[in-house]
C-alpha cells in the first residue's frame, strides 16, 4: 500500500486532498486488509430481507462513517464534502486494493446518490442527500431476467393509479441488496419496448409488499451482497418519481458513465495489490539458488503487469479529464474495459508465478483472482464497452 499511497497522493495539488487520502487509506491499513481473507470466507448473506456481515464490518462501517467517507459523494451545499473527481478516484484505487466488494458496495451508493443528483428535485436532495450524508446506503436497480446489458428490454410493472404507482416485478443482480435502505428503480411505466418508457423512482426499503432476496454464491466479490428485489403489489408515490416520466433510462445512463470510471479504479487498485503480493514474493522466493527475480522470465512478467496498471491508470485520467465533454461516455468505457481485462491478465500472470500456491482459495492472489473475474460483468460487460466504444466513434465520425 505505501507505493501506492505515494503514487496517488502525487496526482493531488492540495495538502488537504493529500491528507484526505492518508486518512481514507490508514482507515483501510488498520481495519480493511487485514480481514479481507477472513472476510471473504465468512461471505456475506441475505436473510429476512437483510444482509448479513461478517463481524469485521461493524467496525469497518463505523470506521468509514468517523472518516466522514459518505460525505464525499455528496456537494456541499447538502452537507457533503464536494469531493473533488480526482479524489473520488483516489478513493477507488485503495477501495480495490483492499477490498474489492467495499469498492463496488460505494460505486453502487454513489450511483444512487447521482440520479437523485441529475433528477434536479430540491425536495428529494432535501429528504435523501442528508441521509446518504450521514451512513445509508443506496442502490441502483435496472437488471432482470429478460434485461441484463439489453436495458431498453425492461418489463417490470409499474401502473399508474391516481397519483401513485403500483409496483409489481422483480429486480436481478442487484448490488447492495439487502444492504441498502434506498433504491432508485427504473421501472417500465407505458407497458412496451421502448427507452421512453423507462421511468425512474426512489423506493425505501421499509415499504410493503417489498423483499429481498439471495442469489446462488458467487465465485469471487464474496463481500457485496447481491439479490433479488421483489415488488408485489407496493405503492410508490408519484413524488417519487426521479427526473421526468420516460426519462428514466437517459437518467441512469448518464450515472452508470461516471460508475464506470470508478470501477475501473477498484480494478487498478485490484492489480497493484497483486503486484504488491507478487513483487515481494518474487524477491524471497529462492530456486534453484537464486531469487525469482533474478529470472528474465519472471521480472519480464512483472515488468509488463506494473505497465498495465499504469495504461490502465493513465485511460482513467483521460476519461476523467473528458468530463463534461461530448467525449466523456467513449472514454468512460475505454476505461472500463482496458482496466477490467487488464485486472484479469494481471491475476493470471500473478497465479502463474506463485505456482501451486496461487492455486489455494486462501491465498490472497487467488482471492483477489476471483473478484477481478467478477469486474468484467461490473456495469456493463466487456461486449457492452465495446458496443457503446463503435457506437461513440461512429456518432463522432458523421
Amino acid at each position: 500500500m505505501e507505493y501506492l499511497l505515494k503514487l496517488l497522493r502525487s496526482f493531488h495539488e492540495k495538502e488537504e486532498d493529500k491528507a484526505q487520502v492518508d486518512r481514507f487509506a490508514s482507515l483501510l491499513t488498520d481495519r480493511v486488509i487485514p480481514q479481507y481473507p477472513t472476510m471473504c470466507e465468512a461471505g456475506v448473506k441475505i436473510r429476512n430481507s437483510k444482509a448479513t456481515f461478517p463481524k469485521a464490518w461493524r467496525t469497518i462501517y463505523e470506521g468509514l462513517k468517523r472518516v466522514g467517507f459518505f460525505r464525499c459523494f455528496i456537494p456541499h451545499e447538502h452537507g457533503g464534502f464536494g469531493t473533488s473527481e480526482e479524489s473520488l478516484y483516489s478513493y477507488m484505487e485503495l477501495l480495490g486494493y483492499s477490498c474489492p466488494s467495499l469498492g463496488i458496495m460505494f460505486v453502487a451508493h454513489g450511483r444512487a446518490v447521482d440520479m437523485i443528483l441529475i433528477g434536479n428535485s430540491e425536495d428529494q436532495k432535501a429528504i435523501y442527500l442528508p441521509r446518504f450524508a450521514d451512513g445509508e446506503f443506496g442502490a441502483i436497480a435496472m437488471t432482470e431476467v429478460e434485461a441484463g446489458s439489453d436495458a431498453g428490454a425492461i418489463r417490470f410493472s409499474a401502473e399508474q393509479a391516481g397519483e401513485n404507482y403500483l409496483f409489481n416485478g422483480q429486480k436481478w443482480f442487484i448490488s447492495n441488496a439487502g444492504l441498502a435502505s434506498i433504491y432508485t428503480i427504473v421501472v417500465n411505466t407505458k407497458k412496451k419496448k421502448s427507452p421512453r418508457a423507462l421511468t425512474a423512482f426512489l423506493v425505501e426499503n421499509d415499504v410493503e409488499g417489498f423483499s429481498v432476496e439471495d442469489l446462488p454464491e458467487k465465485d469471487g466479490l464474496k463481500l457485496l451482497p447481491t439479490g433479488r428485489l421483489l415488488f408485489e403489489d407496493v405503492t410508490v408515490s408519484r413524488k417519487n418519481m426521479i427526473g421526468p416520466e420516460g426519462r428514466g433510462l437517459l437518467l441512469a445512463m448518464n450515472v452508470i458513465d461516471r460508475g464506470r470510471i470508478h470501477i475501473a479504479g477498484i480494478c487498478c487498485g485490484l492489480a497493484y495489490r497483486i503486484f504488491d503480493e507478487i513483487f515481494d514474493y518474487s524477491r524471497k522466493r529462492v530456486q534453484f539458488d537464486h531469487p525469482l527475480t533474478s529470472s528474465q522470465e519472471i521480472s519480464f512478467k512483472i515488468s509488463d503487469m506494473y505497465t498495465q496498471i499504469n495504461a490502465a491508470r493513465g485511460l482513467c485520467f483521460y476519461a476523467l479529464r473528458q468530463m463534461k465533454t461530448p467525449f466523456y461516455r467513449g472514454s468512460s468505457s475505454q476505461a472500463k474495459l482496458f482496466a477490467s481485462r487488464m485486472a484479469a491478465d494481471v491475476a493470471r500472470s500473478g497465479q502463474i508465478i506463485l505456482g501451486g500456491r496461487g492455486y489455494l482459495r486462501s491465498n490472497v492472489v487467488s482471492l483477489l483472482s476471483a473478484d477481478a473475474r467478477g469486474m468484467e460483468y461490473v456495469e456493463g460487460t466487456t461486449n457492452i464497452q465495446r458496443m457503446l466504444i463503435s457506437r461513440e466513434l461512429f456518432r463522432a465520425q458523421q
